[in-house]
């Protein structure tokens, strides 16, 4: 009988032995499994927030509080005014990724009949359009309180697109790639109802709805039906121009610039304030890296307690194989002691002992692969579920941030790893079998019989 035919019996007879190595491997491999992926998933995580749209700034007009004559309060709101020169500008003083300037604007059209607000008419019905670059990067869509329902976003390469959202076009039968006119339109307040005061319309633009998105918000029949949410329009910056409410290439509503890495937000906007040709008498820089200082920080503090509960686990479980194989190899003393009175060369018997363990051990890494799969997504989605990045890139700017990847895409460990993890664990057993083993090996058989009678060993 070769060493492989004893190890197999041995493993068929001694099953309760054999079930405890089994699930102690098993328990082990899934701990260190799920420990590095979410390890691997959190330091993955930082390098992709880095990257996403939680570092921006914002340039905006100011207001100015003064007092009158009578020692009242004035509250003046200056209006923002930046050309598309001084955004080129702005674009060569630091990694800027992407650039949003946005136009405000109002619009009509014969084919939509706008959610009615308060002391709705025919002359009221008009809705807000936000015309910009990039569709994606409204922060509505940003703090996802809108997502994209369907179609695509608009992006810099448009022109003539839409946005609208779901309620306004099942109201109307629109549907994405309908295309309709838009005409111009001018609200003026009167009491608390909006009205239409552009008797004759000259200017129109042709569009296409690019897309439709659901919005997260209630409608309200006490606001006037221009200023209900669900009535506001996104549209690429050439409709506001045919509608002659913007000119080309300057920018009065407010330009969002967003960054490569947020740790370089202040040095960035340090370079942006000094550019003389910016009135920043009137205008502001408002920064936004909160939330990823914020994320960073729990990351950081998430990832070091993984890297010590990782330590932890490694160091115990290897030192628990270690005895627990050492215990098992000296159960077998006796065995040990017959086999080399049966002049069975001691390098058959070594093979044998460490046959037994590989065969277990193989058998509890392969299933124990399976279950770390769920355990890595239920502790990653349990630790790091609300950290999911919005990614900036063509794709998503497209097809929206909330089509950004999944926390259970940044825990998966590539093949290299998890073998790396396997052969370590593998290495450990070999060598605890090994050393128990030369322990008893190098004793003759009348000295293994004597430490048995005297219980020595």
């Amino acid at each position: 009988m070769n060493f492989v035919q004893r190890a197999m019996l041995y493993i068929s007879r001694k099953k309760g032995k054999t079930a405890s190595l089994f699930l102690v491997i098993f328990v082990v491999s899934v701990f260190l499994i799920s420990c590095f992926g979410v390890l691997n998933g959190s330091k993955r995580l930082s390098k992709d927030i880095r990257a996403s749209v939680g570092a921006a700034f914002y340039i905006r007009a100011n207001t100015q509080v003064s007092m009158n004559e009578d020692g009242q309060t004035e509250v003046k709101e200056n209006q923002i005014r930046i050309t598309q020169r001084e955004i080129d500008q702005i674009m060569g003083t630091g990694e800027i990724i992407y650039c949003n300037p946005v136009n405000y604007g109002f619009a009509r059209s014969d084919a939509i009949e706008f959610i009615a607000g308060k002391n709705h008419t025919e002359e009221s019905n008009m809705g807000k359009v936000t015309a910009l670059r990039f569709s994606a990067l409204a922060p509505q869509f940003i703090e996802k309180t809108a997502v994209l329902a369907e179609g695509t976003h608009i992006t810099d390469a448009d022109s003539g697109k839409i946005l609208i959202s779901k309620q306004l076009a099942d109201a109307n039968h629109l549907s994405v790639g309908d295309k309709l006119t838009l005409l111009p339109a001018k609200p003026e307040k009167a009491e608390i109802a909006y009205k239409d005061d552009q008797s004759l319309k000259t200017a129109y633009a042709k569009v296409e709805i690019s897309g439709i998105y659901q919005l997260d918000a209630e409608k309200s029949a006490n606001k006037p039906t221009v200023s209900i949410p669900h009535n506001e329009i996104y549209a690429s910056l050439d409709v506001l121009n045919a509608l002659q409410e913007s000119e080309p290439d300057i920018y009065t509503g407010e330009v969002d610039f967003f960054i490569a890495d947020p740790a370089e937000l202040h040095s960035i906007t340090g370079n942006v304030r000094a550019l003389q040709t910016i009135d920043w008498g009137v205008h502001l820089i408002r920064t936004n890296d909160f939330q990823y200082l914020k994320i960073a920080e729990r990351l950081s503090s998430m990832g070091d307690l993984v890297k010590i509960l990782l330590v932890l686990v490694s160091a115990v479980s290897a030192l628990f194989l270690i005895l627990l194989l050492t215990m098992r190899m000296r159960g077998r003393l006796q065995e040990a002691g017959v086999l080399l009175a049966a002049g069975i060369p001691k390098g058959q018997i070594a093979a044998g002992f460490l046959w037994e363990a590989l065969s277990v051990a193989l058998t509890a890494l392969v299933l124990s692969h399976i279950v770390s799969l769920g355990a890595i997504n239920f502790w990653g989605n349990s630790l790091l579920g609300e950290l999911s990045p919005n990614l900036l890139n063509d794709e998503t700017l497209r097809l929206g941030t909330n089509g950004a990847p999944q926390i259970h895409n940044y825990l998966k460990l590539n093949a290299m790893e998890t073998l790396l993890i396997y052969l370590c664990q593998i290495i450990v057993i070999m060598a605890s079998v090994f050393v128990s083993s030369i322990m008893i090996l190098r004793l003759k058989p009348k000295e293994i019989l004597s430490k048995m009678t005297t219980g020595g060993f």
